[in-house]
């Protein structure tokens, strides 16, 4: 399987992924971390089998990181911006080898001018790291079917296990090599085969810890998985946000990417493997985009809940869109430039490049989140406040992050499992009674923990959080929080016999 460019379209999409990546490292320092990325930074000084919600892959990766380099914010993104380097390489590569270099080439650079996939090339979260390992196992899964070589089955393990330890998503990939296996008569003999067994092996291995983690946890992952999808509340259709899912994907790939996307899922162009790759990469595509479809009947959609199946959505849109322009239908060709253009605006109005700015920008996320920690710093002086609480888990870790010292904040003490906070100690398990907290937080007036803590908690200040030194977001207040009660903490083993209870 060779990866070292030999060809000018490959080595054009070297070159396009080694510009993107130095304009990235550039860039990446620019912006303040978004709540995620603080609240996995968090995750990696308190490592663990599992998080709350998430697998351990991308608190593992960032320790990694901030180890070597230093808690710097370009440090804890430079993984991000990495992988998405890889990631273009291996888009290029499973396209050249279903399609040709010319698609592969045109593949990357939709990939960089897609805004889901722009924002992912720069924010740690663990969607770089779910999108990478999900390409990497669609390629070595695609050589040990074609080759039958048993060490490309166990790399297909290995990569969906890495893959899964960031985003339980990337376990479905199973599901679409299950898929492809059966709509191909002659490779059906793989589906139980020694070679299949060890690609599950592999996998297993690598998924064990998070599930005897969750053993121990009584299964809080599994609790908050179908919370998330609201199945614990039952399945109610709802029109609206099934339309919203399908506008939302329109926007994050963008409008006419998709359109062409969607084309070339429908009416694949033929690959080098009639028959084969092109039912390959729909197989790739179609099971997880419509499960999410489906789930959106009853819970509104993330953007960003699709990516891995946009890779093979790219790459069928491009195998498409460059058979049209070689059969010599221009007006394909332009449709492809408007789209690739349409794109590069999208993505270059996110990154702030142009004189213009709507509403809900994601990168607006990862603005004045250092200013807003300065100012709780003058706070907590003032009050002389021994630790912070944030009202919310990201607040609480990009608290963490900014203040100085990187004290650990803390978020209310509920009495039930709310987030990964709910498992460490808290507040009232580290300090001791009589203590003074500095409370911060969007609501005017205190959660019910915090009145049920203190002796008196009464707002000292507010302060809106700021983009640039200009006024953005929401108002914090920021609340004095005297004579931390006595009597017997909550631990975590309660907070979860609560939760079970009320559910």
């Amino acid at each position: 399987m060779s990866l070292l460019p030999k060809s000018r379209e490959a080595r054009m999409a070297l070159g396009w992924i080694l510009t993107l990546t130095i304009f990235r490292l550039w860039f990446a320092p620019h912006l303040d971390l978004v709540g995620d990325e603080a609240h996995y930074w968090e995750c990696g000084r308190s490592l663990d089998w599992n998080h709350y919600g998430k697998g351990p892959g991308a608190a593992f990766v960032i320790r990694i990181f901030t180890l070597m380099l230093g808690e710097h914010v370009w440090v804890v993104r430079l993984p991000a911006v990495l992988l998405s380097a890889g990631t273009g390489w291996l888009i290029f590569v499973l396209s050249r080898k279903l399609y040709s270099e010319r698609v592969g080439l045109v593949a990357v650079v939709a990939a960089s001018v897609m805004p889901l996939f722009a924002i992912g090339s720069i924010l740690m979260t663990i969607d770089p790291l779910s999108v990478f390992f999900w390409v990497a196992a669609a390629l070595s899964f695609w050589e040990g079917v074609q080759s039958e070589k048993k060490r490309f089955w166990i790399l297909t393990g290995l990569w969906i296990g890495l893959g899964f330890q960031a985003k339980y998503t990337n376990a479905a990939e199973l599901i679409s090599f299950a898929f492809f296996l059966l709509l191909t008569p002659h490779r059906r003999k793989l589906l139980v085969s020694g070679k299949m067994f060890l690609l599950l092996g592999t996998f297993v291995l690598l998924a064990l810890p998070i599930v005897f983690w969750n053993a121990f946890y009584g299964w809080i992952t599994a609790m908050h998985l179908l919370e998330g999808g609201d199945l614990d509340r039952g399945f109610h259709v709802n029109w609206g946000k099934f339309s919203g899912f399908w506008l939302l994907q329109a926007i994050v790939v963008s409008p006419v990417l998709f359109f062409i996307m969607l084309l070339g899922a429908i009416r694949p162009a033929a690959t080098q493997f009639p028959g084969q790759g092109e039912k390959y990469l729909l197989c790739l595509f179609w099971p997880l985009f419509v499960a999410y479809a489906w789930i959106s009947l009853n819970k509104t959609a993330n953007g960003n809940w699709t990516a891995p199946a946009l890779v093979a959505g790219l790459i069928l849109g491009s195998g498409w869109a460059v058979g049209k322009w070689m059969e010599g239908k221009k007006i394909w060709r332009w449709v492809m430039v408007i789209g690739l253009a349409v794109g590069l605006v999208e993505t270059a109005l996110l990154h702030d490049f142009l004189p213009l700015h709507f509403k809900n920008n994601p990168l607006d996320r990862a603005k004045g989140w250092s200013d807003l920690a300065a100012e709780a710093e003058k706070v907590r002086r003032e009050v002389g406040a021994d630790f912070v609480i944030a009202d919310e888990y990201q607040t609480a870790s990009l608290l963490s992050f900014y203040l100085p010292d990187r004290p650990r904040a803390f978020t209310p003490d509920w009495p039930q499992i709310m987030t990964q906070y709910s498992i460490w100690p808290s507040y009232r398990e580290k300090y001791p009674a009589g203590s003074t907290g500095l409370y911060v937080a969007e609501q005017p007036q205190p959660l019910p923990p915090i009145a049920r803590d203190f002796e008196s908690v009464r707002v000292v200040r507010t302060y809106r959080r700021s983009t640039w030194g200009q006024p953005t977001g929401p108002t914090f207040h920021f609340y004095e929080c005297r004579g931390l009660k006595s009597g017997q903490p909550t631990t975590w083993q309660d907070r979860l016999e609560y939760s079970r209870k009320n559910k």
